[in-house]
């Protein structure tokens, strides 16, 4: 259990001991702050077989199948790779909480990005939420519950995952494989969520970020090396994509009277600074044209990244 989740854990445990447990859970809070990891644990304890006050045995049959992931009344739908949750799929589901528990107790949903179902979807899974069948339980993830339609959040016990505070985040990263080098500046690049901060260390983001960041003010002092940026730019897509905006965003601020300190890529003063050097207006302009840019479905048009990287980098140079 993640030191910032207990509190969570607690207080469900908590509904559990004095029967107040609802049928349906939303577990909402930006991403990187274990909200998977806490439904799996709350999933464990509905299902185990022994369950106690402090939650799931990790002895018994169902619990050694959830170790295996292999527990057939436990359902997971939802994934960073699905673009939407339709209708076919939500009817999918309540179709098989609708069937008998294989192991005779409980059925458990979990139900991830559950902002990404479609209306349909979403008016679909009204009445399973409201009156599940027999002893089912349905935990609902989500890293925008702003998105969901109002009846869904009617509908569901709220759990809020906020971010821990920076310095306990801080300390936790730090005690982590990967995490020794922990800074704030990584924090806020990754929202304050700490496993997607120690994501982006371990995967060496923060070195590649870095060096665009160095290529960027070489660029702006030598326009000539346009050619390398937009190389480096593709390269690091997508991260890229939210660094750049995240510079455009600390120029306007320094311009605004803000110090380099409460940037983002305060860590990056020459590209910070060397951008603030341009007029507010063209800033703001080219902030605009580069949110319409990145906006495409596939975060980049298709055709020719380079040739809109490069039409974008001019732009805001030559502009006058």
């Amino acid at each position: 259990m993640y030191p910032w989740l207990i509190s969570y854990w607690q207080g469900w445990l908590e509904s559990v001991a004095q029967n107040r447990l609802a049928h349906a859970w939303l577990l909402s809070g930006p991403q990187g702050l274990g909200k998977l990891a806490l439904a799996r644990q709350m999933a464990q304890t509905l299902l185990c077989q022994h369950p106690s006050s402090t939650g799931a045995c990790g002895l018994c049959h169902a619990c050694t199948l959830l170790a295996h992931d292999n527990h057939p009344d436990l359902l997971q739908l939802g994934s960073s790779a699905d673009k939407s949750l339709g209708v076919d799929l939500i009817r999918e589901l309540i179709g098989k909480l609708n069937g008998s528990a294989q192991l005779g107790g409980a059925k458990v949903v979990i139900l991830a990005r559950a902002e990404r179902m479609t209306e349909a979807a979403a008016n679909a899974l009204l009445k399973t939420l409201e009156e599940p069948a027999g002893r089912s339980h349905l935990i609902l993830l989500s890293d925008q519950s702003n998105r969901l339609l109002p009846t869904i959040l009617s509908r569901c016990q709220k759990m809020p995952i906020r971010q821990p505070a920076v310095e306990a985040s801080l300390a936790w990263l730090r005690a982590q494989e990967g995490g020794s080098g922990a800074q704030l500046p990584h924090l806020r690049l990754n929202q304050f969520a700490p496993l997607q901060t120690l994501a982006y260390l371990r995967d060496g983001l923060d070195e590649r970020r870095r060096a665009l960041c160095r290529q960027l003010e070489t660029f702006l002092h030598s326009p000539e090396q346009l050619t390398a940026l937009v190389s480096q730019m593709i390269s690091d897509a997508p991260h890229a994509q939210q660094w750049l905006s995240a510079l455009l965003l600390d120029a306007l601020k320094l311009q605004a009277g803000c110090s380099l300190a409460d940037c983002t890529m305060s860590d990056a003063p020459g590209a910070v600074t060397r951008l603030a050097a341009f007029p507010p207006a063209r800033l703001l302009e080219a902030l605009d044209r580069w949110q319409l840019l990145v906006a495409e479905p596939e975060g980049m048009p298709s055709a020719m990244p380079s040739l809109h990287l490069t039409a974008w980098f001019n732009q805001l140079i030559l502009e006058v």
